[in-house]
């Protein structure tokens, strides 16, 4: 019941005093009461300021009060009727709730409203009562301010650009848009570089949109990523609404250049050129032209912040390139027009090339012994040359006026051409690069037929034996007609038994008697005349081959010895070698073969011997003279490794003098010990010795002793190697057989180079390689006195077969009575 009295007091004491201003107000003229506009922006706190300040400092306050134009009732009160001002009771209607307070203890004092919303949007009516002073009026006019929306920025195109536009071309024109909508009030709406005003002039559309158009006639450098921003404000109190716009540009090169001083290139060296190019945006793309080649061999590096571009270009210049422009072009793909081009003309030094050719006016074909000719050599050289060599068959060409040789310039002449002058020719000349010369030139002078160098003139041949002798000439052309003569002093006549093909003939010629002997004679004849001197071969009756020559040891081993000769003269007849090995201490025949070939090399020797060869070229028209040379065989490796470990003693006059003396007192001792010995056995043994009895031995070996038989068959178990000639040399098997009992005869069988077979006394014998006349391939036996000029020995028994011949049966059964050594069988 209490409450209820007090709601009610306090409703009359609110509805009172308003009806008694409303009735004073209706009476009275109407008072001006002060207003105030503020702004507040939705959503936040809002200060409402009411002056409650007492006019006179002995009045206070009893009420406040505060109305809007919205409601009859007050909104918030303040009662400090029955108590202290400060302690005053608050009040607040349920439509502001928590949102309101007054706040009494600033000055002014204000009510503070939370959280605005568009209902507060209206006139609020401060009403103060104070105790002895007049009631005070004050209006506050609450304006609600709505923010714009977002702005909106657009491209030339109607297109909506956000964050980073572009990109846009150097130069290009920029034109954006700025859209706005909504706020209350009526937002501006400007642009802005960074923190400068670019443009404040805007428009209203027909639907309320506010539009701000930028205009920029052309974009520079500095405009590179430039923030272009839209914003939008309509109060005080709140940032601008605000939308930015950052812009990509594209920029041209503005410099390309080539790297180094513009210098001389070698042809066929590699080579390395840079191009360097800075501006572009992004990097330039650099390429290269020789001429109007593109050239793709060229690698680009890019700076790190990538507004310089380095493009490397590695090339092998040749002599082509010489006087072409290369040129480097640095090019933005984006823009166009952009291209910006450097470049040198290229100096490429080369070696000479030279081109030889016969003068213009000569037919190469037709060139004869007599007629003047001259070369031409072209010359194609960076650096030039000075000077040109010429060259004929490899031998520098002099100037010789007298001999008809002029070098001039780039030309060479030869006055009256002989045939001499056939050949190559060349030409050469040098620079700073190297040496280049030309191609061959080969100068063909025809000539008449003349005898070529060189030729075999001496034919050797028996009665009745056909002999073929060759004509061979030089000639120019070697369409050749030929024709033969013999001559002697008994005859002369012409040879018909020819046969000819181009410059060699051949005539087949047979001697009747010795009065046929003589000089056969060629002529030829060409197209250009008759040969001057006719080709001359005698004809000489056949006689027994040169001796074998130049002959030396090419190498010496521990069992063999290596020959290597030069066949003399053989008169035309096919000729053997024999040879006949000597041991120079014995004087006895270790081994004798024959060979065809005149280097050889002789395996199965004794080591640590010395040796007499004799050579002997034999045809069936006889035998050479000997050719005697001398070899030995090395030591046995054991010897040598006895004899390089040797004691040695360094020499000392003083020791050897004490130890000669030791030694010869021992020496004495030991003689006067063994003669007293020997005297006490021999006086023991006629003690002992009986009188008419024989001694009698026992045997009883301290040793184990070999008999001669096993000996004997130890000795034989090896056999003689086969012969395998396969290199250069001959090689020749050696077969030793010793002695094989006491009193016996020591008996030496030689393997040859031809065939051999046993006779019955186990005797071998020699073949010759060549046939002779008798069908047993023996021949007869010569006169002691062709015997005594073969080969004689002082160790042979028997008959010595003439090598002019051959062998004989019997010179194998001839006993060569030698010391007694013990040869292992070796091979060759």
């Amino acid at each position: 019941m209490a409450g209820f009295v007090i709601y009610v007091v306090t409703v009359c004491t609110f509805i009172i005093p308003y009806n008694c201003h409303d009735m004073k107000a209706d009476g009275d003229p109407p008072e001006k009461i002060p207003r105030i506009e503020i702004y507040a922006v939705k959503g936040r706190r809002a200060d409402l300021p009411c002056n409650i300040t007492p006019e006179h400092s002995d009045d206070v306050i009893s009420l406040v009060l505060w109305y809007n134009n919205k409601s009859p009732s007050p909104l918030y009160s303040l009662d400090s009727r029955r108590g202290n001002f400060k302690q005053a009771r608050h009040w607040r209607s349920d439509q502001l709730a928590s949102r309101a307070n007054f706040r009494i203890q600033s000055e002014p004092a204000y009510l503070q409203l939370d959280h605005v919303t568009s209902e507060d949007e209206s006139v609020f009516t401060c009403r103060v009562d104070f105790e002895k002073a007049r009631t005070r009026y004050q209006e506050i006019g609450l304006n609600l301010i709505v923010p714009p929306r977002k702005p909106i920025i657009k491209d030339h195109t109607g297109q909506v650009q956000q964050s980073l536009i572009g990109p846009y071309n150097e130069g290009d024109p920029l034109r954006l848009e700025c859209e706005v909508t909504g706020g209350n009030p009526r937002p501006n709406v400007t642009w802005w570089r960074e923190s400068v005003l670019l443009d404040d002039t805007f428009e209203v559309t027909a639907d309320f949109i506010v539009r701000n158009m930028l205009r920029i006639p052309s974009l520079q450098r500095h405009d590179l990523m430039a923030a272009f921003t839209c914003e939008a404000s309509n109060n005080g109190f709140t940032l601008p609404s605000s939308t930015s716009v950052t812009v990509n540009m594209n920029f041209r090169p503005l410099d390309v250049t080539l790297q180094g001083d513009k210098h001389s290139l070698s042809a066929g060296t590699f080579t390395q050129i840079e191009c360097y190019s800075v501006g572009s945006r992004p990097p330039a793309v650099i390429s290269w032209c020789k001429g109007s080649v593109p050239m793709k061999s060229a690698k680009s590096v890019v700076s790190v912040n990538g507004n310089a571009t380095t493009s490397i270009l590695s090339f092998k210049p040749t002599i082509e390139d010489n006087g072409l422009y290369l040129s480097c072009t640095a090019e933005n793909p984006l823009i166009q027009g952009s291209k910006v081009e450097s470049g040198w003309t290229l100096n490429i030094h080369y070696p000479p090339k030279l081109s030889l050719r016969l003068g213009s006016k000569l037919r190469h074909s037709h060139i004869q012994e007599g007629n003047d000719v001259y070369f031409e050599c072209s010359v194609k050289a960076n650096p030039m040359v000075k000077d040109i060599t010429w060259k004929f068959e490899g031998r520098e060409v002099q100037i010789n006026t007298t001999a008809g040789i002029i070098i001039s310039n780039q030309t060479l002449v030869l006055q009256h051409v002989k045939r001499t002058g056939k050949g190559r020719y060349t030409c050469s000349a040098a620079n700073s690069e190297g040496r280049g010369a030309s191609n061959t030139v080969f100068l063909r002078v025809q000539h008449t037929p003349a005898c070529k160098p060189g030729q075999k003139t001496i034919y050797a041949t028996a009665v009745n034996e056909p002999v073929f002798v060759t004509c061979e000439v030089e000639s120019d052309p070697e369409d050749v007609v030929f024709k033969w003569r013999f001559n002697n002093s008994h005859d002369t006549r012409d040879i018909s038994s020819l046969s000819s093909h181009k410059t060699m003939s051949t005539v087949r010629y047979v001697p009747k008697s010795k009065y046929e002997y003589g000089s056969l004679s060629c002529y030829s004849t060409n197209s250009v005349g008759n040969q001057d001197v006719p080709c001359v071969y005698s004809i000489i009756a056949a006689g027994p081959p040169e001796p074998i020559q130049n002959c030396f040891l090419t190498n010496q081993t521990q069992n063999g010895i290596a020959v290597d000769c030069t066949e003399g003269y053989d008169g035309s007849f096919t000729q053997e070698l024999f040879v006949e090995v000597y041991d120079i201490t014995t004087g006895s025949v270790v081994t004798n073969f024959s060979t065809t070939s005149p280097s050889f090399f002789m395996r199965g020797l004794p080591a640590g011997s010395n040796f007499e060869l004799k050579l002997y070229a034999v045809s069936h028209q006889g035998k050479s003279e000997p050719l005697l040379l001398e070899g030995k065989t090395l030591q046995t490796p054991e010897t040598q490794s006895r004899r390089g470990t040797e004691w040695k003693f360094p020499v000392n006059p003083i020791l050897i003098a004490l130890l000669s003396i030791v030694g010869v007192f021992v020496l004495i001792a030991l003689c006067a010990v063994i003669i007293l010995k020997t005297r006490q056995i021999r006086t023991r043994g006629e003690k002992r010795k009986p009188e008419g009895k024989v001694p009698e031995y026992t045997s009883h070996p301290d040793k184990e002793i070999i008999s001669t038989e096993d000996l004997s068959k130890e000795i034989y178990e090896e056999k003689c190697p086969d012969v395998i000639p396969d290199s250069k040399y001959l090689e020749i098997p050696v077969c030793k057989i010793v002695n094989q009992g006491e009193g016996q005869s020591q008996k030496e069988s030689f393997s040859a180079a031809g065939s051999s077979y046993e006779d019955s006394d186990s005797n071998f014998e020699l073949h010759q390689m060549q046939p002779i006349e008798d069908e047993n391939h023996q021949v007869p036996w010569k006169d002691q006195i062709l015997l005594d000029e073969g080969i004689s020995s002082d160790h042979h028994r028997g008959k010595y077969i003439d090598l002019q011949t051959g062998y004989r049966k019997d010179v194998a059964e001839a006993l060569l009575t030698v010391q007694e050594r013990n040869y292992k069988q070796t091979d060759v």
